[in-house]
């Protein structure tokens, strides 16, 4: 079984968050036999829906992200 929040920080670091990202995991969806039906599984148990949960997962990353280094800017700790 795959691990696809796994999956997609791997994508995230790969194309980081372009439209390339999107492509590649529909690209997935489409050619890895099972991917689908385990992503499904995946929207379900962390709850998303399947139309675009992957993306909401990623966009969830990136603000993450972001709001670390604005923590980290706020502390004076300029890069």
């Amino acid at each position: 079984m795959n691990d696809i929040s796994e999956i997609l920080r791997e994508l995230l670091d790969r194309y980081s968050n372009t439209p390339e990202i999107d492509q590649e995991f529909e690209r997935m969806r489409r050619e890895i036999e099972g991917f689908e039906e385990e992503y499904a599984v995946w929207c379900e148990e962390n709850g998303y829906n399947v139309k675009d949960g992957y993306r909401d997962f990623i966009n969830e990353i990136v603000e993450s992200q972001d709001s670390f280094w604005d923590n980290y800017q706020e502390f004076g700790n300029n890069i």
